[in-house]
């Protein structure tokens, strides 16, 4: 009877320790990233994994504006939109799916601003702005 309390003890620690090594093996290492704070009506974001190519998707939540989304946005870096007559606040966050359209990653919600014309926030970069002659 001895014996097999030793046993059971091993095998249980055995499947345990298996379990934890194959989880941490398949899992991979998924990100992504957005910001909306570099000017009015437009959000910047990527995402990558090392387990293969993903699929990012805009995400936005806003009330009481005309937010108008010219194109769609999916697995683009740059994402624009306007408010024509009615501007305001607005959240954004990315959606990443693996190859079998599993969500695999979002991101946290980002503040935002939709306005008529786009506005250089502090500190941000104008996409209208000409690139410096050289």
């Amino acid at each position: 009877m001895k014996r097999l309390l030793p046993t059971a003890l091993v095998v249980k620690l055995s499947a345990l320790l298996l379990a934890l090594g194959a989880s941490g093996a398949a899992s991979a290492a998924t990100e992504a990233y957005i910001d909306c704070s570099l000017q009015s009506n437009a959000c910047f974001g990527d995402a990558y994994s090392d387990a293969g190519p993903v699929t990012f998707m805009y995400q936005f939540d806003y009330v009481d504006i005309d937010a108008i989304f010219p194109a769609d946005c999916t697995n683009q870096t740059h994402c624009g939109f306007y408010c024509p007559r009615y501007p305001g606040p607005l959240q954004a966050r990315l959606l990443v799916f693996d190859a079998n359209f599993n969500l695999v990653k979002t991101t946290e919600w980002v503040a935002g601003l939709c306005t008529q014309q786009d506005i250089l926030l502090p500190g941000g970069l104008s996409r209208m702005q000409p690139a410096p002659v050289r």
